[in-house]
């Protein structure tokens, strides 16, 4: 979350991340009512707004730490932010900035046609979420849908660290999903600690972490939030990779 936990934090934690060898970074652009987010990453967002992040705030992070990095830097946010936060050719101007793809969580499959049109034609990637209850022609739907690959949701609810991660029903969605998608998906929601993420990278072409982060650094003094995260992303990676 840029500006979480200070306003200074986020070009920090974006280095932190890569040098903990994470392969993307999901960068969420702080919104006042997030409907797929858990108390975590809510808290985390007010007071990233507290701290004055604006969406353009956002694109100069971007920018800033494009002059050292290549790292794939993928943005989540919700569809007001990007249509009223950015202004015109919203998608343009994140490509230009160095954005390399979109979550957009209340953007449907019904109603992203035209959307994807503006976000690929600013050659970014589009995202789409498969979520549990998510039929098989759905799954197939949204698979050849989205731009490079797809988010699966493990959990039905928001976001969130959730212990007993990997059950049946979680095991089962994701075999499914193996079965019908032609692109690679990743995973979220709940991944909190290297042994889940290595029993869940079993099932899935990645993983994404996120509120786990967020509680690594919450209440870190300004300089050693970027370390607290390193640290915490390299335990995933070498839990990962161990596996592997």
């Amino acid at each position: 979350m840029p500006g979480f936990p200070h306003t200074e934090s986020t070009v920090k934690l974006l280095e932190a991340a890569e040098s903990a060898g994470v392969d993307f970074v999901e960068l969420g652009v702080p919104f006042s009512d997030p409907l797929a987010d858990g108390p975590v990453i809510q808290n985390a967002s007010q007071i990233a707004i507290g701290n004055g992040i604006t969406p353009a705030k956002v694109l100069e992070a971007v920018r800033d730490f494009r002059k050292r990095s290549r790292l794939p830097i993928i943005l989540m946010g919700y569809m007001n932010s990007f249509l009223n936060g950015m202004g015109d050719d919203t998608f343009l101007r994140l490509s230009e900035s160095g954005v390399d793809g979109v979550i957009i969580p209340d953007l449907s499959l019904e109603e992203s046609a035209a959307m994807k049109e503006k976000i690929e034609e600013a050659d970014i990637s589009l995202v789409l979420l498969i979520a549990p209850t998510s039929g098989d022609e759905r799954i197939q739907r949204i698979d050849n849908f989205t731009s490079d690959f797809s988010y699966c949701v493990s959990v039905t609810g928001v976001t969130g660290a959730r212990k007993n991660l990997v059950s049946d029903e979680v095991v089962g969605f994701l075999g499914k999903v193996r079965k019908l998608a032609r692109k690679p998906y990743v995973v979220g929601f709940g991944i909190s600690t290297p042994d889940a993420a290595r029993d869940i990278s079993k099932y899935a072409d990645g993983i994404v972490v996120g509120s786990a982060l967020l509680q690594q650094i919450a209440g870190e003094q300004p300089g050693k939030e970027a370390e607290a995260a390193r640290a915490f992303l390299k335990s995933l990676r070498d839990s990962v990779d161990t596996d592997r």
